[in-house]
């Protein structure tokens, strides 16, 4: 019979993770979101800066302006942009499967109809997703590390609850 090691590192880190993501998960999702947005706009500031003027210099300005521009854009309309994409989604699917048209005046209709309740509903589900995972990585981290079953499933649902009040009330 194989003894099975346990690593205890690795599960500290992940029940670590599960607490971040179950208390500030959407504010971490929107920092990312941020970020990605202005490297994005900053690259394609500067690469089409640089083919129009042929100056690294004038690039730079413009690609540095274009990422701070970034920056904002991805933090302010991080729940705008995601209620549009999965407007989209949602909208698409119901009038290509559904409904079986291909007519752009209803599917814009549905986007806007399903973005704008998206985008209301979208604080309280995000916040509801990131508690989620956090406290599942929380619990199968602890329950690796030895902790018994009633004491995991506790802390678990109590850190869920007060990561979903955190997300939701921006409290922590």
């Amino acid at each position: 019979m194989v003894s099975q090691a346990i690593d205890v590192p690795a599960y500290i880190i992940a029940a670590a993770l599960g607490v971040v993501l179950c208390l500030w998960g959407v504010q971490l999702s929107r920092f990312i979101a941020s970020i990605t947005t202005a490297a994005l706009l900053g690259y394609i500031t500067y690469v089409y800066t640089y083919m129009v003027f042929k100056s690294i210099a004038i690039a730079i300005i413009f690609m540095l302006t274009a990422i701070v521009i970034g920056f904002v854009i991805g933090f302010t309309l991080f729940r705008l942009g995601l209620s549009i994409v999965f407007g989209y989604t949602i909208a698409s699917i119901i009038t290509r499967s559904v409904a079986g048209s291909r007519e752009v005046t209803l599917l814009l209709v549905l986007i806007v109809i399903f973005a704008a309740l998206i985008y209301v509903l979208s604080k309280y589900l995000l916040a509801l997703l990131f508690a989620a995972t956090g406290a599942s990585l929380l619990y199968k981290s602890l329950a690796a590390l030895g902790l018994s079953q009633t004491a995991t499933l506790a802390i678990v649902v109590l850190l869920a609850i007060v990561g979903v009040f955190n997300q939701v009330k921006k409290v922590i």
